[in-house]
């Protein structure tokens, strides 16, 4: 007796899309410093553009000075460089760190990579979307 396994395409399809329903994504893999490094932090200990922060001043204690909003953040090199908005209070930063540079270390400008906004996908509708417009002007 031999058996036969049929695939049919919706099954065929199903497996194709198990890939695109995977948790993780590759595109926001963490930027890594291949250097020591500095980024420019608000008070909440937000990532910002670093042209917040004093450049004279990269190696500095505190940055822009303690009156300052923005402040210097050095990273160790091989450290997870946050993305703009990032929190280094996150796991991801947390501990990788300081407000105090090492002594004798100079720091290096943030990788080009990590210098842009990480955000979240935006939904348009789809399948189970309570959308009711259909083109008309009025819905």
């Amino acid at each position: 007796m031999r058996k036969q396994l049929t695939m049919t395409t919706a099954m065929a399809a199903a497996l194709l899309a198990l890939p695109a329903c995977s948790s993780r994504n590759d595109e926001w893999e963490a930027v890594t410093a291949d250097r020591d490094t500095a980024v420019c932090v608000d008070k909440d200990g937000k990532r910002v553009d670093d042209r917040q922060c004093n450049p004279q001043a990269r190696g500095a204690y505190g940055g822009g000075g303690m009156s300052s909003a923005f402040l210097w953040y050095y990273l160790g090199r091989n450290a997870a460089v946050p993305f703009y908005g990032d929190s280094i209070s996150d796991r991801r930063f947390a501990g990788h760190g300081s407000y105090t540079p090492a002594q004798g270390v100079r720091y290096a400008e943030a990788p080009r990579a990590s210098r842009m906004t990480r955000s979240q996908a935006v939904s348009r509708g789809g399948l189970g979307s309570r959308g009711r417009s259909f083109g008309s002007g009025r819905s």
